[in-house]
């Protein structure tokens, strides 16, 4: 079984994730691919749909993950979620207590490859938004505008895809950072720094200040062997919060 972990963006991202992606291929001897070039789509969401597309004549199955979201259970294989029967994709739903919910998410997801999935990712990215948009009803959640609501929506109306997706609970392998401290809390696979640019980064930086865990969130036992350029350790919570509100109290 050839499996490939995939992720990345354009531009690039400003999570160490790439180091936790990598770290936790070797410890279940996958390949790793990190992307960071640009496409031909306006629509940068579906910049993941080529970069997966690249991969899949090569590998059995390719694993999908955001470069803002971290492998956090270095003991348990992703693999074990792969889509099976009919499947061709394994996805989760969206956290159930959060009150901005999607129907699944698009953040990370197994896909095995078949004819059926090629064809399935080269519709996703031909598929018109604004017919997904006018067709989206609100018990759907969310319309992010994205490779994700044409996904859904692909799935949904053909036929041929009416038994692509097994669908998981988002504690397999969607959690999110409040899942260690306070809300719904358990052991994540995977952890999703989801929301607006500054939510994901204060996110990103008290896990690491209350683990005290390296920027890539690798426990340090996993870490050893590999000559890391530098370490980074965990900033202080809030600091350019509190930098751009004093710096605005001080403006006359």
């Amino acid at each position: 079984m050839k499996v490939c972990i995939v992720s990345g963006r354009y531009p690039a991202t400003e999570f160490d994730s790439a180091i936790n992606h990598k770290v936790y291929a070797d410890t279940f001897g996958y390949s790793y691919a990190h992307c960071n070039w640009p496409t031909k789509e306006k629509n940068r969401y579906l910049n993941k749909m080529h970069y997966i597309s690249m991969y899949l004549d090569v590998y059995d199955y390719i694993f999908w993950i955001d470069d803002d979201a971290f492998f956090f259970d270095f003991e348990k294989d992703i693999m074990e979620y792969a889509p099976k029967g009919e499947a061709f994709l394994s996805i989760c739903k969206s956290p159930s207590y959060k009150s901005l919910k999607t129907f699944f998410s698009s953040g990370q997801f197994i896909i095995r490859s078949t004819s059926k999935s090629k064809e399935f990712i080269q519709q996703v990215i031909l598929q018109d938004l604004e017919v997904v948009k006018s067709w989206w009803t609100d018990d759907l959640g969310y319309f992010s505008n994205g490779d994700q609501d044409s996904m859904i929506y692909i799935i949904q109306t053909n036929p041929n895809f009416n038994k692509a997706a097994q669908l998981y609970d988002y504690k397999q392998f969607n959690s999110r950072p409040e899942n260690l401290f306070e809300d719904e809390v358990h052991r994540p696979l995977i952890l999703h720094f989801t929301g607006k640019v500054d939510v994901k980064k204060n996110n990103y930086l008290k896990v690491q200040e209350k683990l005290k865990l390296h920027s890539s969130l690798v426990p340090d036992k996993f870490l050893k062997g590999y000559n890391l350029h530098f370490y980074k350790k965990p900033r202080k919570q809030g600091f350019k919060e509190k930098l751009k509100k004093l710096i605005k109290w001080l403006k006359p």
